[in-house]
Parts: structure tokens; C-alpha cells; sequence
């Protein structure tokens, strides 16, 4: 049934930005079904107390919710397409298709609390994006420019999100997999990180509010205490969730025989990624569930390489009909 996922026709290139509006359509016409109320996310989503970050986006929980639906919506539709550009561009899949489109679409509304927007998920384009430096990398490791906008879009990461600064390993992870490094690529790499944060830094000096701004950066390094994350407690079902998608990871991973070297060390700093996500989310009680919107690039590259290559049609079909019974239940359980 799920065979199209590896055409390259332009019917299957159309279909791309069709199905995500499908797949969104339920948030647009079921607005009810979504998580939400005075608390942005309805307690599943975390904003801290104070900061330009919670000015700004506790503000949405005023709005209608298609307008908090319309920017992830754009937001997934991008990534779904800049990861399409890249596999075609490399053939990082070792084969021309969308596939790599369509899991991503699918993966991210099976999550269920994945709809309304948060500076989480424009922080993770922001990674996607350094990952195309990193890619391109690969091929010109001289071109420092390149290793700049590497480290530069995940340092803007870190502004608007300020956990991701837990991800900033796979910088060192991702140089020292994907090119020779040398002293010019570190000093380089660590000039572009710093730049963004240096930025914000004279601004918030010279209007005062440095001091206030730093305290507010630092609140969301608490560490948790409980053994489970609060959004667990409150959503059981997010747990089972993940436990699919990590069975479905391990088999797509344990199976992985890509050819292309530049594949493979794709694969190890996704890897990197992956379990870097999974330590922020353990050790910090300032994370929800919109860390899980970090993960689901790494997730996607792992299970696209598996749902394309995999010889029995009917563990494709069994993959894709799992995140939409997910779907589907998150959104009857929303109605009820």
C-alpha cells in the first residue's frame, strides 16, 4: 500500500506537501481534539516564567489555534521538502524518491501534541539546516564559510531554545566525523557558535535587561528531580509512543548497510543526536514534549533507509498503518 513512498515520479513529488495538508487538516478542522488553554500546550509544553521567550510565545495561547497550527504546519512542510532536496542532491538513501518526506510527515503527527507551535521546533530547522553545512562539508572541507554556518545556525538554535545547548556535541561530533579537522575548523566553529549569543548580549546591554536575560537563560537548566518527566505523568500514552517508534529505530539501525560513506557518517551523527535528545530529556525538568520534535529528523534519516530497502512490502505497511493508528487515536482521544 505504501510502495508509492519510493517513486520519484512527480505524482509522488506533488503528493508531498498534499499529504501534510491532509495530515494537518484534522488540527485545522478539529481544533478541539488538539491540547490547549491558559497553560500554552495544556502543561505538555514547556515555557519558562519570564525571558523574550516567554513574552513572545506565551501570547499564542491567546490566539485562535488555527493560527498556532499554521506555523508548524509551514515549519513541517519546509523540513519535509529541504530533507527531500538533500536525499536527492547526495542520494543519501542510496536511491532517487520522497520517501524521506512522507516518514517525516508521518512521524510527526503520529506524536498527537506535536500541532501547536513552540520555539522548539524552529530551533530543530535550525539544526536541519547546519546539517546541510555539514553535508556539503563532506565534499569541500576547505571552505570555512561553510563550517561557520555549521556552528552559526546551531548557536541561533540554542537562542531560540535554550536546551539545545545539550546538542552542541554533535558540532565537534559532526567535524570530526565528516572532514579532517583542524585548528581552522575549531576556531572557526567556535567563532560562528558564539556569534549569535554575542549579538543578543549587546542588545540586552544596551537596554538594560542583560542581567535579567542571562537569569532567564539559566531557568531552563533546572535539573529534574523526578524520576519521570511531568508530560509522561500527565500523557502515559507519549511513552508508548516513543517505545514504538525506539523498536522501529533499533530494527531500521540493526538492518542499516548503506554503501555511501558519506551516508554512514551521516548515520553516526544522527546517531549522536538522537541520543543526545534522549539525555536532555532525562535531566531536565524544564523539557516537554516538544524536545521529541529534535529527534524526529535523526528518526527520520534511520527509518526512511529501512522503509525504502526493506524487500516485504507488508513490515512497510505495518510501519506506516502504526504512526496512523497513532494519529487517529491522539485525535479521537482529543474529541473525547
Amino acid at each position: 500500500m505504501f510502495q508509492f513512498i519510493r517513486s520519484s515520479s512527480f505524482t509522488a513529488q506533488a503528493m508531498v506537501p498534499v499529504t501534510g495538508v491532509l495530515l494537518f487538516a484534522a488540527g485545522f478542522l478539529f481544533p478541539g481534539s488538539l491540547t490547549s488553554g491558559p497553560v500554552y500546550g495544556s502543561g505538555f509544553y514547556y515555557l519558562p516564567a519570564d525571558g523574550w521567550l516567554y513574552s513572545h510565545w506565551s501570547q499564542l495561547a491567546k490566539l485562535p489555534l488555527w493560527v498556532q497550527i499554521l506555523p508548524t504546519f509551514i515549519l513541517a512542510v519546509m523540513t519535509a521538502w529541504w530533507l527531500i532536496r538533500q536525499d536527492m542532491k547526495n542520494l543519501l538513501m542510496g536511491r532517487r524518491s520522497y520517501g524521506i518526506g512522507y516518514v517525516f510527515m508521518f512521524l510527526l503527527v503520529s506524536q498527537g501534541h506535536l500541532f501547536l507551535f513552540h520555539p522548539a521546533f524552529l530551533s530543530a530547522f535550525l539544526m536541519l539546516l547546519g546539517t546541510g553545512y555539514l553535508i556539503t562539508m563532506f565534499k569541500q572541507e576547505t571552505m570555512y564559510e561553510l563550517v561557520f554556518g555549521f556552528s552559526f545556525t546551531w548557536g541561533t538554535a540554542v537562542l531560540i531554545y535554550p536546551p539545545a545547548a545539550m546538542l552542541v556535541p554533535v558540532i565537534i561530533i559532526g567535524l570530526a566525523v565528516m572532514v579532517s579537522a583542524t585548528w581552522r575548523h575549531w576556531t572557526v566553529a567556535l567563532m560562528g557558535l558564539i556569534l549569535p549569543a554575542s549579538v543578543c548580549s549587546a542588545v540586552f546591554y544596551l537596554t538594560g535587561d542583560l542581567d535579567y536575560q542571562i537569569t532567564s537563560f539559566f531557568t531552563w537548566f533546572r535539573i529534574r528531580t523526578a524520576l519521570i518527566p511531568p508530560f509522561l505523568n500527565k500523557e502515559i500514552l507519549i511513552a508508548a509512543w516513543f517505545g514504538i517508534l525506539v523498536v522501529w529505530m533499533i530494527v531500521a539501525s540493526v538492518g542499516y548497510r548503506n554503501p555511501k560513506v558519506l551516508s554512514r557518517q551521516l548515520f553516526m551523527v544522527n546517531f549522536f543526536h538522537f541520543m543526545l535528545v534522549i539525555v536532555m530529556v532525562a535531566l531536565l525538568d524544564t523539557v516537554g514534549v516538544e524536545a521529541f520534535w529534535l529527534m524526529l529528523v535523526p528518526l527520520t534519516y534511520f527509518i526512511t533507509f529501512w522503509a525504502l530497502d526493506v524487500r516485504r512490502n507488508w513490515v512497510r505497511d505495518l510501519f506506516f498503518f502504526s504512526l496512523t493508528a497513532s494519529f487517529v487515536f491522539f485525535r479521537i482521544r482529543g474529541l473525547i
